[in-house]
């Protein structure tokens, strides 16, 4: 054999050394077959990979692996590495437990009695888990329950001993009192219960009025802070102000106003006047007085006047047509041309016509 060989297979035995030694460390053995259960729990309390797994103190195999739910990803999920050699009945509970005060998790399984065939529990199926408190770790139910019982009847030889019988009917006074207490308000919960259902309506309107006003209030809290500011910038503007000036100011002005008003009061007067002496012209023009009665009053004046107008407009028309009528400028000494009359002139029709009217 070549010394390739021999170092190769040195080499495979070193190996195999190495995991059977670390299998007997952690409590597991290559050579007897095993049998593997799962345990779901709530809490595993610090339980660990190799913990040992326990029936009745007497170690038949140890924890195998650890890991979550993938359905929930929070409840813990152990694998009970058991010998198979162990029969195990389908009702057994695998009970998380602790190891004295320093000591670590272990894991008990508990059963009533032995089971053969279908009864028991097949490799990969699910074990119930359960936990025990930390007084249970060290004190069986049993004697816990042995233990209660003597404490309570201690406890009642004492509360004897120290009250009597004039103390336990006082106890029984107050437990009374305190029953009708219980009854009474028992009594008056219902009848607010009663008064609240009738009320509730009224009560939520109460309350969405609330709301309400509390939300407005809310959304007025930039205006109500504006009006604040505002409020304490006069506040601080009428402080810096002299009071005095002001007042002496009011004064000026009210003594201003007061001039003003006996002006006015005065142009009232003489505008009252002038109304009445008005009034007094109406009333002679009306009543036929006065010139200007006459001229309003005469209708030959008001038809002269009319006729003035007339003539004096066509006097300017026919000084506008016949301007030769009235003016003969002759620069070189020509003899002027006689003015013919026109048929046509307005001012021949207005002659003929007065000379009709006549």
């Amino acid at each position: 054999m070549s010394k390739e060989s021999k170092i190769a297979l040195l080499a495979i035995l070193s190996f195999a050394i190495l995991i059977v030694g670390y299998k007997f460390i952690i409590g597991k053995s290559i050579l007897s077959k095993r049998q593997y259960f799962y345990v779901k729990y709530k809490d595993i309390d610090q339980l660990q990979v190799s913990n040992p797994v326990m029936i009745n103190g007497f170690e038949v195999g140890s924890v195998n692996k650890i890991y979550l739910d993938p359905a929930d990803n929070i409840t813990p999920i152990v694998i009970l590495e058991v010998r198979s050699d162990i029969k195990i009945p389908k009702d057994a509970k695998a009970v998380l437990a602790s190891q004295g005060f320093l000591g670590g998790k272990v894991v008990q399984i508990k059963f009533d009695g032995v089971c053969n065939g279908a009864d028991c529990a097949q490799s990969g199926s699910y074990l119930e888990g359960t936990s025990k408190s930390f007084v249970e770790n060290f004190v069986g139910q049993e004697e816990l329950d042995g233990y209660l019982t003597k404490l309570k009847t201690s406890a009642n030889q004492i509360f004897d001993t120290i009250i009597g019988e004039t103390g336990k009917k006082e106890i029984k006074t107050s437990v009374q009192n305190f029953e009708k207490t219980l009854n009474n308000l028992a009594q008056s919960t219902a009848t607010l219960n009663k008064l609240l259902a009738k009320n509730s309506n009224n009560l939520d309107k109460i309350i969405s009025n609330v709301e309400s006003v509390m939300g407005n209030i809310q959304k007025s809290n930039a205006e109500i802070a504006s009006m604040i500011k505002n409020l304490s910038s006069i506040s601080s503007k009428v402080n810096e102000a002299d009071p005095s000036k002001i007042l002496n100011n009011f004064d000026k002005t009210l003594i201003e106003s007061k001039s003003a008003i006996q002006g006015l009061q005065a142009t009232l007067k003489e505008s009252e006047s002038t109304i009445s002496n008005l009034n007094n012209l109406i009333k002679k023009a009306e009543s036929g007085q006065g010139t200007v009665a006459k001229v309003l009053n005469d209708p030959v004046l008001y038809q002269n006047l009319i006729n003035t107008s007339r003539q004096l407009e066509l006097l300017l028309q026919d000084f506008r047509l016949n301007p030769k009528r009235y003016v003969n400028v002759s620069v070189f000494g020509k003899k002027q041309t006689e003015f013919v009359p026109n048929e046509k002139d307005p001012a021949m029709k207005l002659d003929t016509t007065r000379q009709n009217q006549k």
